[in-house]
C-alpha cells in the first residue's frame, strides 16, 4: 500500500514538474510590444496546451503602462487545431494603433491571414479584413507612418492594398453582417470564435 501511494506521489510530482516546465518555457517565449510613446504595452503569450506547439495559439493582453490589463483576447482551442496564433504584431509609428496578423493553428484556410487592430482612442479591437471585399492573404503586413497598413488580399491572386487606420472606409466585408468589434476594457478576457 505504501509503495502504491509513493508511486502515485512520484507520478503526480513528475507530471506537475513537466507542466511547470512547459509554462516556464511559454513565459520565456512571450513577446512584449510597447507603444513608441511608452503609454501602452501589449503582451503576446503562447497558450497552446500541447507541448511543443505552444506558439501555434496565442493570448493577447492589452496593458496600461502600469501593467494593468485592459482586456485580453484568448485564441486557444481545446484541440489545438481550431485556434489562432499571432504571426506578426507591431505598433503604428503614431502609437495610436496596435496591428497584429493571425494564422489558424490547424492550418485551416491557409490562404487567409486575419489581421486585427486595437484603436487606443476608443479601446476597440476590430478586424481589418472587414474593410475589404475579400480577406487578407498576407500575414506580413507593413506599417507606414503615421498609421497606414500595407498588405495583400486574395482575388484569384494576391493583390496589394493599403488603408489609413485613422480614415477607414466603410465596412465592406462579405463574411459577416455585423463586423467583429470588441470593447477592450474592464480587464475582461474574450474568447473570439473567429477573428
Amino acid at each position: 500500500m505504501k509503495t502504491s501511494l509513493l508511486l502515485v506521489f512520484v507520478m503526480v510530482s513528475v507530471m506537475t514538474a513537466a507542466e511547470t516546465a512547459e509554462l516556464a518555457k511559454q513565459e520565456k517565449k512571450q513577446r512584449q510590444y510597447t507603444a513608441p510613446d511608452g503609454g501602452v504595452r501589449v503582451v503576446v503569450v503562447p497558450v497552446s496546451k500541447e507541448a511543443g506547439r505552444s506558439e501555434y495559439e496565442s493570448r493577447i493582453e492589452f496593458k496600461s503602462s502600469e501593467g494593468k490589463i485592459a482586456c485580453a483576447l484568448d485564441y486557444s482551442s481545446e484541440d489545438n487545431e481550431h485556434g489562432f496564433g499571432v504571426v506578426k504584431a507591431e505598433w503604428t509609428p503614431d502609437s495610436q494603433y496596435f496591428v497584429f496578423s493571425l494564422t489558424s493553428s490547424g492550418g485551416h484556410q491557409a490562404w487567409h491571414a486575419p489581421t486585427q487592430f486595437l484603436t487606443r482612442k476608443d479601446g476597440t479591437v476590430r478586424t481589418l479584413d472587414h474593410y475589404f471585399v475579400v480577406g487578407i492573404s498576407n500575414a506580413d503586413f507593413r506599417l507606414v507612418a503615421p498609421n497606414t497598413v500595407e498588405t495583400e488580399v486574395w482575388e484569384d491572386k494576391s493583390v496589394p492594398v493599403s488603408v489609413k487606420l485613422d480614415a477607414l472606409p466603410p465596412v465592406r466585408s462579405w463574411r459577416k453582417s455585423k463586423p467583429f468589434s470588441i470593447d477592450c476594457a474592464g480587464g475582461r478576457v474574450f474568447k473570439p470564435d473567429q477573428p
